[in-house]
């Protein structure tokens, strides 16, 4: 892998919000590169996951659409792994629609 890549997967990570945080400062289809690597960094084998975000240029917006097909292309293995990926990635799917819902009841 391209030195590029793995020294920006680091040091992508330095200085962003906790994955917590991220998801309630804005929506995550705003969130570069370096805060979707922020989010993947929390969960498991988050080294190879940030790195293959990067190498992938997986901004927030790529983050929502992920699919089971895109995650094997990309790298991850095995299928559990992709699966559980898949299951927060509809969290924060969820989490974003519940978001936008509320906030144009609360309008």
């Amino acid at each position: 892998m391209d030195s590029r890549v793995q020294d920006g997967a680091e040091a992508s990570l330095e200085g962003c919000p906790k994955a917590e945080e991220l998801e309630k400062q804005r929506p995550v289809a705003q969130w570069t590169v370096a805060e979707a690597g922020a989010w993947l960094a929390a969960r498991s084998g988050a080294g190879e996951l940030v790195e293959l975000a990067n190498e992938h240029d997986v901004s927030g917006r790529v983050l929502l659409r992920l699919t089971e097909g895109t995650l094997r292309r990309m790298g991850v293995t095995p299928r559990s792994r992709r699966r559980e990926l898949l299951r927060e990635l509809l969290q924060l799917r969820l989490q974003q629609e519940l978001e936008e819902l509320l906030s144009i009841v609360g309008q």
